[in-house]
């Protein structure tokens, strides 16, 4: 079970390391078609996924605060392959995958991406279960 947690711990790394470097290397906007945002957005006076989703993410990107989240992806990432650091870069990850998670569930319509997000939210959630003797040990020493 050991080495197949830290292959886990390994891949979900890589993977949050490959994803934060796509952020900020890419200065591609999501594509919006006008008339799509004009009914959805102010004839209906909504903000229907996928139309809201690609509105938030370009707001985002040119706002700064995605190439944040990535630095700390990129962090989190680097600290969970780390054996030693391993605990620490998941629950550096966990606020973060959840607020990604949440984002998909509530601003993208699109299955796949909620199915993806969600399973990897359940692996770091699955992998901080093997570190709950730690974490119920640094909670009840800071009382």
């Amino acid at each position: 079970m050991k080495k197949i947690r830290m292959i886990l711990s390994i891949g979900l790394g890589l993977f949050f390391i490959y994803k934060g470097i796509g952020k900020i290397s890419s200065d591609k906007l999501k594509k919006l078609d006008k008339q799509l945002v004009e009914e959805y957005i102010i004839e209906n006076d909504s903000y229907a996924p996928p139309v809201g989703y690609k509105i938030v993410m370009n707001t985002f990107k040119q706002s700064g605060y995605l190439a944040f989240v990535s630095i700390f992806q990129i962090v989190a990432g680097i600290l969970i392959i780390i054996p030693v650091t391993r605990l620490v870069g998941l629950l550096l990850l966990l606020p973060i995958i959840f607020n990604i998670f949440f984002m998909h569930i509530f601003f993208d319509d699109r299955l796949d991406e909620n199915i993806i997000t969600g399973s990897i939210l359940t692996l770091t959630i699955f992998l901080c279960v093997f570190y709950l003797k730690n974490i119920k040990h640094i909670i009840l020493n800071n009382k």
